[in-house]
């Protein structure tokens, strides 16, 4: 585990594994729920719900995507 700082300033315990997903999202700005494997894709859920990153819905093509807060 590690601590990470959140855009806000909040200090965050972070596990191995979700920073991981930081470090697809850094790489790639956005993912598409497709573009990640089942634990990946529950791990971004975990994370949106305690707000870490933003899941965003998109209605036309009824796609998940999962990508970090702008600043």
């Amino acid at each position: 585990m590690k601590i990470g700082q959140l855009i806000s300033g909040l200090k965050y315990m972070v596990t191995n594994e979700q920073r991981e997903v930081f470090t697809l999202l850094k790489q790639h700005k956005e993912m598409l729920r497709t573009d990640l494997d089942e634990r990946q894709h529950r791990l971004a859920e975990q994370m949106s719900s305690q707000g870490l990153i933003d899941r965003i819905y998109n209605e036309e093509t009824e796609t998940v995507s999962y990508k970090l807060f702008n600043k």
